[in-house]
């Protein structure tokens, strides 16, 4: 402000005088406040324009100069504060879940506990605990009554090699396999990622000039609209993941009962079709970028470096095989059968065990208690299994990937952040099927974002 007031005190020679760009940023900001005040003075004024059509078109180009770089002065401020914000936020947070002391680590002994208790209570406790439960309680006490004046009655000869062998052991390799398909699933999706990445920045910045020809060479002597094509790579993108996270994210077809059932079997069918249908959208998504690496060799992209592109986009199509097999193909399906079955009755055939325990302390309710602690394990057990059978649901399982939020809504965010950097001064990214504009800062996650993009 105070800059474009001296300048009002200055008589302003005219927009039809070419003057060099200095370096310097004060002279730059003069400039800039000097073409304001010019194009702010009302007609009539000692400012008047004569109406001559190039020194229209040089005001207009002129002010189309100062949009940009005011745009791009403002951003760059406003990433600054961001910045200092951002680090603001870590100290504080890193302040807030350090443990400080005695009461912190008391604090932190009952808050774990009261977590573990929870996630015990809404996560592991099933229909089939309750059930297995029930049957435990009733055969325990019907054991003890029947048994009570019978002094051969012996229940502790019943051995638990049995329930070890044929439940826990299965149940257990089951886990291990479920968690190692978690894990392949956690690498594709971050090999998908960082591949997509690379495939959108060698579009959008790859260049090809050459230092030692004095002529123009690489990207700036072809004919085409950069920005137009990195977004086309961009739309591709975003459309392949959003794809590729509706079909991951589709409910189960490979259940027990839709192997074994009419009406099973029906869904199966249907949910299938579906994710074909989801999996020829990817492969067209791919088909496009694919064309795209074609026009850049059109351009004058040397074949080095389309072969390394033609590479990641080999690697891009290999994960998304892999996420779709782990998808549709799960763990051995008559393992899980089998550990459901045992996991639920078992438990109550060691009602003697648990008479004669209850017998020998004069306690029917230590008897009790153990029966129900049997039956809650074994059932939790299988309950964990299938939290980690299907490692794409993050919204329902504990251990879930959320594919979601990494496919979509930060891995779009991240993209955004690329294109800000290489194109500063574009117009917000218009997502297709979006009805709003969607750039990076304007996320719904960082809402202060929002009123800087709109302003």
């Amino acid at each position: 402000n105070s800059m474009m007031m001296e300048n009002q005190q200055e008589p302003h020679e005219g927009s039809e005088e070419e003057r060099p760009i200095a370096n310097d940023d004060a002279q730059s900001q003069a400039k800039h406040a000097d073409a304001l005040n010019s194009m702010e003075k009302p007609e009539g004024d000692d400012g008047k324009r004569d109406g001559n059509n190039d020194d229209d078109d040089a005001v207009q180009e002129r002010r189309n100069d100062i949009v940009e770089e005011g745009t791009g002065a403002k951003k760059a401020a406003f990433l600054s504060m961001q910045s200092e914000r951002i680090k603001q936020e870590e100290i504080d947070f890193r302040q807030r879940l350090q443990s400080t002391g005695t009461c912190g680590l008391i604090k932190s002994f009952f808050v774990n506990w009261y977590s573990a208790m929870l996630v015990f209570i809404f996560y592991l406790i099933s229909l089939e605990s309750l059930f297995s439960i029930a049957l435990s309680v009733s055969m325990t006490i019907m054991t003890y009554y029947s048994t009570d004046d019978k002094d051969s009655f012996n229940g502790g000869i019943m051995n638990w090699i049995l329930l070890s062998f044929s439940v826990i052991t299965p149940m257990s390799s089951s886990i291990s396999m479920a968690f190692g398909r978690r894990e392949k699933a956690l690498a594709d999706v971050a090999a998908l990622t960082s591949t997509l990445r690379n495939l959108y920045m060698a579009h959008a910045c790859w260049d090809w000039s050459k230092a030692s020809k004095s002529e123009p060479t690489g990207r700036k002597t072809c004919d085409m609209d950069w920005l137009q094509h990195s977004d086309d790579i961009l739309h591709s993108i975003n459309g392949l993941c959003e794809a590729l996270t509706r079909s991951l994210t589709l409910p189960s077809t490979s259940r027990a009962r839709h192997r074994v059932t009419s009406k099973g079997k029906a869904e199966a069918e249907a949910g299938q079709k579906l994710a074909f249908h989801l999996h020829r959208s990817k492969l067209k998504h791919l088909t496009y970028i694919t064309q795209l690496c074609e026009e850049l060799k059109r351009q004058g992209l040397p074949p080095n470096e389309a072969t390394r592109i033609r590479q990641w986009e080999r690697m891009v199509n290999e994960r998304l095989e892999s996420l779709r097999f782990i998808k549709e193909y799960r763990t051995p399906q008559a393992l899980r059968s089998f550990a459901r079955l045992f996991s639920v009755f078992l438990p109550p055939f060691y009602a003697p065990y648990y008479a004669e325990l209850a017998q020998q302390l004069d306690s029917l309710g230590i008897g009790i208690t153990f029966s129900v602690l049997t039956s809650i394990a074994l059932t939790s057990l299988f309950e964990s299994l299938t939290q980690m059978e299907d490692p794409f649901v993050g919204l329902i399982a504990l251990d879930g990937i959320h594919v979601q939020d990494e496919l979509v809504r930060k891995f779009r965010i991240e993209l955004l952040d690329v294109r800000d950097d290489l194109y500063p001064d574009a117009l917000p990214f218009v997502a297709e099927g979006d009805s709003v504009l969607v750039d990076s800062m304007s996320s719904p996650s960082f809402p202060e974002y929002r009123l800087f993009a709109e302003d």
